[in-house]
């Protein structure tokens, strides 16, 4: 290969989004499909040019495509290559095929599908499959395929939970693909094109515009003026990026990066720099108002809008990332830290200069929130916010190259390369998207969801609180191998409806299912984004994973409040009660702190910590009574020790030696 060529290869690279290509024919392809999918998504969207049916399938198949386009242009091996050449072959055929017949499919073939039909369905169903087991592993597909043999020979099960009528092949084939235009082609991948496909093309602005760079300042602004220093870093730095990662692998992974060994160098353990790293990129999927992949599905699932959930979703969140906060900065005091005392470590950032050179991203991202409160759809707020950031990015590039050809040249660069990095973020959701239609689509049908949530209300025996652990278990056994999106939908597919039944509100049950999905992230045996924050930080992944189960304890409080108290959500009940249960729950969450890192202006006595953590539990408990006792007792206990730390020195210095480290 000559320089010319290998400088080309690494422009291509570069544009497609990978650190090198394969085949640059690919790389080329990648990048007009990508361009293509958000020309035909943007002109769906506000022109309806194509029938609901046809635009699924467009979607599927962009999708399909660019994902095994990603795949040849990391194929080192030409048979491999070949391989998804001919898979992504056999996509466009199934693809050409429902979008020339549709008008028959729906009108004239909907119950009478011909061997074409059937065999189009079974191809678009195989190479679905095989790409989603490529790009999320074979867990989500496998899945996807039991579920099919069961909606086949489920007849032959014994119990009355699992056994059903049975479901002929063609019939399996329809409700997975053509000509019911479901699973596949249903109502989760209509979302993921309307909506998700928009938030993702979002994301991808921001990270093209330098938004990621601009959020670790952020948070270095935070830390050189914080105690805790690069712990607060990577809490406020990790918290924001969820804005623009819908991965909290992903977040752990960037951010950890520059984060944990930061936090080991100021003296923090590995397994307490992992973890916090942890539980902060995590709690990134919670925080509005771009919020991780399940927050969508809420909205497929219920009809309830997404400013709707985001707007509930506030307020937990604060609650979740000010335990964090007060978490770390205890855990300084105790370890006699204080970055303050050496924080050109941390560098200098101008505030006001960052502010000033990323105006246009602070202008973007107000824009959607100001969009999604108004009620316009959320696809449309997305793709208004898109649209601006881009427009301001390119103007404040063109303007600081003094109009020059070259810094117009970079500007639509920087524009087109964001939109090729949102298709492909967006091609890759997609594809598991449509795979989870699938097992839903045959888990619905078969009645074996709602067989499954008469028996758990059966074994609850009419108690909530039971169904609400049953529930959160089965979050957290579903989230061992499946993606968080994955298992909050299957457990809300039977335990959302279970929680209905006895009362909580449709958007309080699924948050509830949402926020469990989501902690099975950093839940014990698998704790994914514990394990990759562990290995950044050379720790042991189990002390890694249990303290960042600790750290992350009002994730797990909080959703029995929204059973017992929803209007902290703002479900139930007004303004005013929303914030009382919120100053309750943030002050009892508070005291746990205290109780937990045994300190608060100094170090508390076990007498004094063991009565803060009961007076904790009792003001997370959603009832008046207990409200009261545990708040005075906290109240007592906590300006008696105020009265007897007055004055005492202040224990940190700059750099503990490393025996201080726990």
């Amino acid at each position: 290969m000559t320089g010319g060529e290998s400088d080309r290869n690494s422009a291509l690279a570069a544009f497609s989004g990978v650190e090198r290509t394969q085949s640059r024919w690919a790389s080329r392809l990648l990048i007009a499909l990508a361009l293509a999918m958000v020309g035909v998504h943007a002109l769906q969207l506000f022109l309806f040019v194509l029938p609901s049916g046809q635009f699924r399938n467009l979607h599927l198949g962009f999708s399909v495509l660019i994902g095994y386009l990603v795949l040849i242009e990391a194929a080192e091996r030409p048979l491999e290559r070949l391989l998804w050449w001919v898979l992504a072959a056999l996509s466009v055929v199934a693809i050409v095929y429902i979008h020339v017949e549709y008008p028959e499919l729906v009108e004239t073939r909907s119950f009478l599908p011909n061997a074409a039909d059937v065999a189009v369905g079974i191809l678009l169903l195989a190479v679905t499959l095989i790409l989603a087991g490529k790009q999320w592993g074979w867990t989500i597909p496998l899945l996807a395929i039991l579920g099919l043999a069961y909606g086949y020979w489920g007849y032959l099960l014994p119990g009355e939970i699992l056994a059903h009528a049975g479901i002929s092949g063609n019939r399996l084939i329809g409700y997975s693909s053509i000509p019911y235009f479901q699973g596949l082609l249903g109502g989760l991948t209509s979302l993921s094109a309307s909506t998700i496909f928009m938030f993702m093309l979002f994301g991808g602005a921001l990270k093209a515009t330098g938004a990621i760079e601009f959020i670790v300042k952020l948070g270095f602004v935070v830390g050189r003026r914080n105690r805790a220093g690069p712990a607060q870093v990577a809490v406020i730095s990790s918290g924001l990026m969820g804005t623009v990662s819908g991965s909290t692998v992903a977040n752990v992974a960037s951010t950890g990066a520059i984060t944990i060994p930061l936090m080991k160098r100021y003296g923090f353990s590995p397994h307490f720099a992992g973890a916090v790293e942890a539980v902060a990129s995590t709690g990134g999927q919670i925080m509005p108002p771009v919020m991780g992949l399940a927050a969508f599905l809420i909205v497929g699932i219920t009809g309830i809008p997404y400013s709707d959930v985001m707007i509930a979703a506030i307020v937990p969140a604060v609650i979740y990332y000010a335990f964090l906060v007060v978490a770390v900065h205890l855990r300084s005091a105790n370890l006699g830290l204080d970055a303050r005392k050496a924080a050109d470590e941390l560098g200098v950032v101008d505030l006001k200069r960052e502010a000033l050179a990323n105006w246009h991203l602070l202008a973007a991202i107000l824009l959607l929130i100001y969009l999604l409160t108004t009620g316009l759809p959320s696809g449309h707020a997305a793709l208004y916010a898109v649209l601006l950031l881009l427009a301001l990015d390119m103007l404040v590039r063109i303007v600081l190259g003094g109009f020059s050809l070259a810094s117009i040249k970079h500007a639509l660069w920087r524009t087109g390369r964001s939109f090729v990095e949102g298709a492909r973020d967006g091609a890759m959701v997609a594809t598991v998207i449509a795979v989870i239609g699938v097992m839903v689509e045959i888990l619905t049908v078969t009645g074996f969801a709602q067989r499954l949530s008469l028996a758990m209300l059966e074994l609850a025996d009419g108690r909530l609180i039971t169904l609400g652990i049953i529930v959160a278990m089965s979050c957290l056994v579903f989230g061992l191998g499946l993606p968080t999106s994955a298992s909050y939908f299957i457990v809300a597919l039977f335990g959302a409806p279970a929680l209905i039944e006895l009362g909580v509100p449709i958007l309080a049950a699924h948050m509830f299912v949402f926020y469990f999905a989501n902690l099975s992230a950093i839940t014990p045996p698998v704790a994914v984004a514990a394990l990759v924050g562990a290995n950044i930080a050379k720790a042991n992944f189990w002390k890694t994973a249990f303290v960042a189960v600790r750290l992350a304890l009002p994730g797990f409080l909080l959703p029995f409040l929204f059973l017992f108290q929803p209007q902290i959500l703002g479900v139930k009940g007004t303004f005013a009660d929303q914030m009382l249960a919120a100053a309750i729950a943030m002050f009892g969450t508070v005291i746990l702190n205290f109780a937990l890192e045994g300190r608060f202006i100094g170090r508390l006595q076990m007498w004094e910590r063991v009565p803060l953590f009961v007076a904790a539990i009792a003001l997370i408990d959603p009832n008046p009574m207990t409200d009261l006792i545990g708040g005075g007792v906290a109240g007592v206990l906590l300006l008696r020790h105020w009265f007897v730390m007055r004055g005492q020195p202040d224990e940190a210095v700059a750099t503990p030696p490393p025996s201080q480290q726990t």
